[in-house]
C-alpha cells in the first residue's frame, strides 16, 4: 500500500499516540508509515526499496514542527539478516529514510522472499514524548 505523506489516517501502520491536551494545550499526533518503493534485481536476487517516515501533526492533521523527531527502521529477511535506516532532526515536522533490504534468492512464493519491516517513530513537543510503531511484510515477486 502506498501511503502519501499528506494523509496520516493510520491505514499504513503507525498511527501514534496523541499527547498534550487539556489545560488549553493543543493535542498532537505522531504518525508513522512504511512504503514499498519498488524492487531491484541483481543476478538471481531481488530486494525491496523501502521508505519509512515519521510525521508530526496537530488535531486538524496539519504538519507541525516538533522540538525533536526521528524514525528508525529495520528490514529483516527470512534468514535472519537485516538492513536498517535512521534519521532525526530538531524543529521538524517530518523525517524520512530510504533504504533497501538485503538481496534475497530463491523462487518467489517459497517463503524466502518475504521481508519484514519494522519502524519506531519518536517525537518531543513542549516536554511531551510521542511514540509510535509501524510494521509490515513485503513479498518480493
Amino acid at each position: 500500500m502506498i501511503c502519501p505523506i499528506e494523509v496520516g489516517d493510520g491505514s499504513c501502520g503507525g498511527g501514534g499516540d496523541p499527547g498534550g491536551g487539556g489545560g488549553g494545550y493543543t493535542t498532537y499526533t505522531l504518525q508513522g508509515a512504511i512504503e514499498n518503493q519498488g524492487y531491484e534485481t541483481s543476478g538471481y536476487g531481488k530486494r525491496v526499496k523501502i521508505r519509512g517516515y515519521s510525521r508530526f501533526a496537530d488535531s486538524s492533521n496539519n504538519r507541525v514542527d516538533a522540538d525533536y523527531i526521528n524514525v528508525r527502521c529495520y528490514a529483516y529477511d527470512m534468514l535472519g539478516g537485516y538492513t536498517t535506516g535512521y534519521d532525526a532532526e530538531n524543529n521538524g515536522a517530518l523525517v524520512d529514510i530510504k533504504f533497501a533490504s538485503n538481496y534475497v534468492y530463491g523462487v518467489a512464493g517459497g517463503g524466502y522472499r518475504t521481508i519484514t519491516v519494522t519502524c519506531s517513530h519518536y517525537a518531543e513537543k513542549n516536554g511531551v514524548q510521542y511514540n509510535a510503531t509501524s510494521n509490515t511484510q513485503i513479498d518480493i515477486p
